[in-house]
């Protein structure tokens, strides 16, 4: 398991503050926010460097349609995507 790496069984969706797939689910449940920017008061999901942005408001429409949020996260394709889009980020001079 890598240190981003909550579990093979519950994905790491926000790395920066190491917030859970099941995390975020729950708190989709227990809050029922109304807007995706809303996650950002479970434990500051979505606030560090914005990777997780896009998963956040995919997970929070899922919810609001009744879905099962997150529940095809993959974790090894998700911290190789992000490792991708910091690298990137870092590259470009604007």
């Amino acid at each position: 398991m890598t240190e981003d790496q909550t579990s093979c069984e519950d994905p790491t969706v926000c790395f920066c503050f190491r917030v859970s797939r099941a995390k975020v689910a729950a708190f989709l449940r227990k809050q029922n926010p109304v807007v995706a920017s809303q996650l950002s008061e479970c434990d500051g999901a979505g606030t560090g460097c914005g990777w997780c942005r896009r998963l956040l408001e995919d997970m929070h429409a899922t919810h609001l349609d009744g879905g099962d949020p997150g529940q095809d996260l993959d974790q090894g394709a998700n911290e190789a995507a992000r490792r991708s889009w910091r690298s990137e980020r870092r590259s470009d001079p604007s």
